[in-house]
This record gives C-alpha cells, structure tokens and sequence, in this order.
C-alpha cells in the first residue's frame, strides 16, 4: 500500500511526475497551492473582477467553478457567474445541463444558458447534418468549436465580465498543442497560453485556465473529494475528432515516461511565444457580426455562410 508523503496515512493519490503521493486531506492542500501559484505565475486576476466561469456539465468546468467561487470568499473584489453554452447535442447535452444547474444552484452561482439554436440559428445536430449535405470536410468538434468561442466571448461580454474562466486542463492543452503541430497550424499556436485570446482588443473577454498546469486525473479526484463529481455522458461526436485518438497515444506515454505532459507543455510555451513574437497582426473586427476576429471575416460567420444559416 502507498503511504502518504506528507503524514504516511494511505494515499488516494500517487504524483508519479514527482515521486510523491497523497491522503484526501493533503492532495486538496497540494492542489490548491499549485493552481493559486499557477494563478500567481500567469497573473490571471486582479483585485477587482467580475468572473464569468464557462461550465459545460462535466467535470473539468465545475471543478473550476467550485474552485473558482471557493476562492472569491478570499477576495471581496470579485464577483462570480456562470455560462453554458447549449450546443443542443440529443442525449447528452440535458444531462449535463442537469448536473451544472444543480451545482450552480447549490453554490450560490448565479448563471445564464446560451443555445446554439437562438444564437447560430440551428443545433449542433443539424448542422452536422447540414454539414453532410451539403458536402463539408469538418468533423462535428470543428462548428462546435468555433460556434462555441464565439458564443462564450459575445455572450461573458453581454454579462459584464472582465475575465472568462475555462475549465481545460494540462491535458486538454498537450492535445491541443500536438493538434496544431501534427496539421502545420503555425499561425494558431499563437493563441495557445494560460491567458488567451486577442490581447488588447476591444469587444474581446480575457480568457484564462486555471488548471492550465493540472492534469486531467489531478482535476477527477479533485471533484470526487469534494463531492461533486457529475453523471459521466460522452459526446456522441468525441470519438468522431482527432483529439480521441490523440489523446490514447499521450497517455501511454506519459504512463511510460512520467512528466511527458509537462515537457510539452514547456515546448508549446516556448514556441508559442516565439510565433507571436514574429506574427505581429493587427486585431480586426468582423465584418459581417461585428464579433472580435483575426480575419476581415470571423470562423463563425464563414462556417454559418457555408452551412446557409443565422
């Protein structure tokens, strides 16, 4: 049986990356003093904020709001709510939503939901569909990945926020990170970061990850500890995306090679400083929504043209 590093009870918990391992009580001590000092080192929040935490249901986004919300009761300056985007995804997405209402409420969160529907003019579900039709080469994770930026950023600003909280994760960033370089998405590897987005410009809520140096794992026994660990729904369309498999592959390495995670992470940092460093750009404004973009054009109105919708 493994012991606890610090007090030598028997340990939930075993840090291969560092050789140690952790009880209940002393793994949440240790998880709280590396995302505060993950916080610290990225200089996320001030002293005044008003944080709309992005929630989706599942685990990784309320650990982050319940951290998050914890946390406000050691700053008086700041205010928490929260967002779900509703991609309107069958037999998954109202499960989900079941388990943020009731944490959210049970928190003291106030929140707003935020469909695809009403917003983008048609449901995860049909555009897919319409995607098909009408002979698209994207996978479903491609619309509801920029149809859900475009909706986080316009609606947090909508709410007054000055910093929008996510709940991804170090692992969530590795398969990101080897995404960009295995398709030469130079240019994108630009916005990668604990704090993201396009600095500076107006209409634009400053994104930052809390967990941004946390493992996937770390962020499971995190909510299982404190009690909140939802109802486990897959994504119909996850195992349909690149990441699925990406994923599988990382985590055999890291199983083999403890700390791998950690090295990319360092690698994706350092490169991701140096394309900004050299692509410069000025941020523009949409011309069709009037949305935050990098191009005359926005991803969201270029797909909703494509597909015929909105």
């Amino acid at each position: 049986m493994v012991s606890c590093s610090v007090c030598g009870k028997p340990a939930i918990y075993s840090a291969k990356y560092e050789g140690k391992a952790y009880c209940g009580e002393h793994f949440l001590e240790w998880f709280d003093r590396r995302v505060r000092k993950t916080i610290r080192k990225y200089r996320m929040f001030g002293s005044k904020e008003h944080i709309v935490v992005a929630v989706s249901g599942g685990k990784d986004s309320l650990a982050a709001l319940h951290y998050v919300k914890k946390l406000s009761k050691r700053v008086p300056g700041w205010t928490v709510e929260a967002l779900l985007i509703d991609e309107g995804i069958r037999g998954y997405r109202d499960v989900t939503v079941k388990d943020f209402k009731r944490c959210a409420e049970e928190w003291g969160v106030p929140y707003r939901i935020v469909s695809f529907k009403e917003e983008i003019g048609a449901t995860l579900d049909d555009i897919v569909k319409k995607g098909a039709e009408a002979g698209l080469p994207y996978q479903p994770c491609t619309y509801c990945g920029v149809f859900r930026r475009y909706l986080l950023n316009k609606a947090a600003r909508e709410m007054g926020a000055t910093v929008l909280v996510t709940g991804h994760n170090l692992d969530d960033e590795v398969q990101t990170f080897m995404m960009n370089i295995m398709r030469h998405d130079v240019e994108r590897l630009a916005r990668l970061g604990p704090v993201t987005g396009i600095s500076g410009q107006e209409g634009f809520v400053r994104r930052v990850k809390i967990f941004y140096e946390v493992p996937e794992k770390e962020v499971v026994v995190y909510s299982v500890l404190n009690g909140f660990f939802p109802e486990f729904v897959e994504c119909p369309y996850a195992r349909l995306g690149f990441r699925w498999d990406l994923r599988h592959y990382i985590n055999l390495l890291e199983e083999k090679y403890p700390g791998t995670k950690y090295m990319i992470l360092k690698s994706l940092l350092d490169i991701a400083e140096a394309v900004r460093k050299g692509k410069g750009g000025t941020p523009k404004r949409c011309t069709v929504c009037g949305e935050p973009s990098t191009k005359d054009v926005c991803r969201a109105c270029e797909l909703k043209a494509l597909l015929g919708i909105g």
